[in-house]
């Protein structure tokens, strides 16, 4: 008895099956489908965030130290960046963020949250991105709390713990700014 075997129309259902998974993703991806409300205009909703408070943390900085998210949400807004070194589009949006960080540092906290096993890699990564910013250890409970599908990730949080806008994948400067400029017009915004 012969095993079934994928050729003839079997294959073809295979390939296209493929093609239309491939065409819909890229079409998601190409029109902002995987951002919650960060690449919509300012002022737009989304239908709905995936938390509206921040889930609270504790995990390692990139010198040893204890951080949990509370001890940075009392004074400004922060945008809590989720990262890898290995991430091609996490490495794209670095002098991005050196750039708006420039701009906005004085009203805006800085966090990055980086997924990597090796700290020194992590460290030098910042250093090489003139990264003024605390850089925090990625664990498997970040990625739980906040529902990480990838990275970049970028949870902007105003000063009492709300999340105004969350997005997935790599933000342009023009919209990161907007982005931004939304989260210090938020309540408890310093704006």
């Amino acid at each position: 008895m012969r095993k079934p075997c994928l050729h003839g129309n079997e294959r073809d259902g295979l390939r296209w099956t493929r093609w239309a998974l491939l065409v819909v993703v890229a079409s998601t991806v190409a029109l902002g489908g995987l951002a919650a409300e960060s690449l919509l205009a300012p002022g737009a909703r989304a239908d709905e965030l995936p938390f509206k408070i921040a889930p609270e943390f504790s995990t390692f900085d990139v010198n040893g130290n204890s951080r949990g998210l509370s001890s940075f949400l009392k004074a400004k807004p922060i945008l809590l960046e989720f990262m890898s070194p290995d991430c091609p589009h996490c490495v794209e949006m670095a002098p991005i963020l050196g750039r708006v960080h420039a701009v906005y540092g004085e009203k805006v906290q800085f966090l990055t949250v980086a997924f990597d096993k090796d700290v020194r890699r992590v460290q030098q990564f910042a250093q090489l991105e003139k990264h003024a910013w605390p850089y925090l250890m990625g664990t498997q409970q970040i990625v739980q709390a906040y529902k990480l599908d990838g990275v970049p990730t970028f949870c902007f949080i105003a000063p009492g713990g709300q999340v105004v806008r969350y997005a997935v994948g790599s933000i342009p400067e023009k919209t990161l700014r907007e982005n931004i400029d939304a989260l210090l017009k938020a309540p408890g915004g310093v704006e």
